[in-house]
């Protein structure tokens, strides 16, 4: 496992919160819940759901119904804490549980999960190729990949127009963003690395294929809306694999997976049932050693790192 450092965005400086970039995106919300309303059931009724970059429990609604028990993750406080007050029934009750954790060292055994989802994440990663790896070493069956993508029908007008269609149609990741860089990626080269990594994939929507169009025609979003929706719900489909700047991808092991972490006993025999079949899935995040648990903590045996329980989440990022 590699555990060299790599920068993650960090969603709490300045007091950030996440929750405030929806204002006013009321068609990026709707184009994607209906896609997750259709494609979430794709990947069963698992034991144990795994949301990578979760932030606030947005899509939680999506999986909950369907796992017995489900993990949000996300690098930011923040949001954890959002997501905790969102969802306090389910913390309570051991059904839903939030795990502060950096993407590139994820605090889960292999196979944790028997399926997942990461939205609107991939394009943080700045080595999507290790971000890949290791979210997918914790999935066991099934996820759900949104794919950014960088040669979607704007982007190919805007790198014909900019000199620039060799780098948006090369398998390079492609860095946007001024103050922040978000990455945008080949399609076709995402899916090569999940094949890699014992995946297959099929296309399963073209998400936000209008998304501009509310900052084009402000004063016409009442009048235009029911029109720009019927155009979503069509270009979901006609548009799967090249048309709008988010690409869903439905991936299946080739050879699933299902250790069996739920037999009681051993290290968490003395832990509460709502925790301790989150700590028979969870290894430090440093070392990937099992760890001695307390309501309130969680220590490696080997490397002697402690983690702290605040509130409603667990953080499990490695301390600098």
């Amino acid at each position: 496992m590699q555990t060299t450092p790599i920068d993650v965005i960090d969603y709490d400086a300045n007091g950030y919160d996440y929750r405030e970039y929806w204002s006013g995106r009321d068609y990026e919300l709707w184009a994607e819940q209906r896609v997750l309303r259709r494609l979430v059931p794709k990947l069963g009724r698992p034991a144990w759901f795994a949301d990578f970059g979760g932030a606030f429990g947005r899509n939680a609604g999506h999986y909950l119904p369907r796992a017995a028990h489900a993990v949000i993750m996300d690098y930011s406080a923040t949001n954890l804490r959002n997501a905790g007050e969102r969802h306090a029934a389910e913390v309570a009750a051991g059904r839903l549980h939030l795990v502060r954790a950096d993407l590139y060292r994820i605090p889960f055994r292999d196979f944790a999960f028997d399926a997942g989802m990461v939205v609107r994440v991939l394009h943080h990663l700045s080595d999507v190729d290790r971000g890949l790896t290791e979210m997918s070493r914790t999935v066991g069956s099934r996820w759900l990949v949104d794919v950014p993508i960088k040669h979607h029908v704007l982007g190919l007008a805007r790198g014909l127009r900019c000199g620039q269609l060799r780098e948006v149609r090369s398998p390079d990741p492609v860095a946007m963003g001024v103050e922040e860089q978000f990455w945008n990626f080949r399609l076709g080269a995402v899916r090569e690395r999940l094949g890699d990594l014992g995946w297959r994939t099929s296309l399963g929507a073209s998400v936000n294929n209008f998304r501009q169009w509310e900052k084009v025609a402000p004063r016409a979003n009442r009048l235009a809306r029911p029109f720009v929706h019927g155009m979503e719900v069509v270009a979901q489909t006609w548009g799967k694999g090249w048309w709008g700047p988010s690409q869903f991808v439905v991936a299946r092991r080739h050879d699933p997976a299902q250790p069996a972490y739920d037999r009681p006993g051993g290290h968490t025999a003395d832990l509460p049932p709502e925790l301790a079949g989150l700590a028979r899935r969870v290894v430090c995040p440093v070392c990937m050693t099992r760890l001695n648990w307390t309501l309130e903590t969680a220590t490696c045996i080997r490397c002697d790192h402690t983690y702290h329980r605040h509130r409603a989440f667990w953080d499990f990022v490695p301390p600098l």
